[in-house]
């Protein structure tokens, strides 16, 4: 039990992650929607597996990223209320999802380096 808490075992259940979501996506090619890609559903996991590595010591910076992915989603809503004139749901969920996807890999990165270091 103590492996999947450890840094090697979030490694391992984001490898199983990624693997589980490439299986489905081959397995229902059909019905799969071709807007969601793997990244899509990978962010949550990195977000899980970086609160696990807190114990470890990624909770000195994991708070601050929370802050930043907080500060990300009202910049990002800001920014096409200004451009657009209006805000549209999917639009804003779609680029915020894909600039969130890119900040929890660089924050698990950082958590994980962290953590071993």
């Amino acid at each position: 039990m103590t492996f999947w808490t450890s840094p090697a075992g979030q490694l391992g259940i984001l490898l199983i992650g990624w693997l589980v979501i490439r299986t489905a996506r081959r397995l229902l090619r059909q019905r799969w929607p071709q807007a969601v890609t793997t990244w899509d559903l990978m962010a949550p996991l990195l977000v899980i597996c970086s609160i696990i590595l807190i114990p470890h010591g990624a909770g000195l910076i994991l708070p601050w990223l929370v802050m930043g992915w907080m500060a990300i989603g009202i910049g990002v809503a800001l920014l096409q209320a200004i451009h657009n004139h209006e805000l549209l749901y999917p639009t804003f969920f779609k680029t915020f999802w894909r600039i969130t996807d890119l900040y929890w890999v660089i924050g698990f990165s950082l958590c994980f380096l962290l953590t071993i270091s």
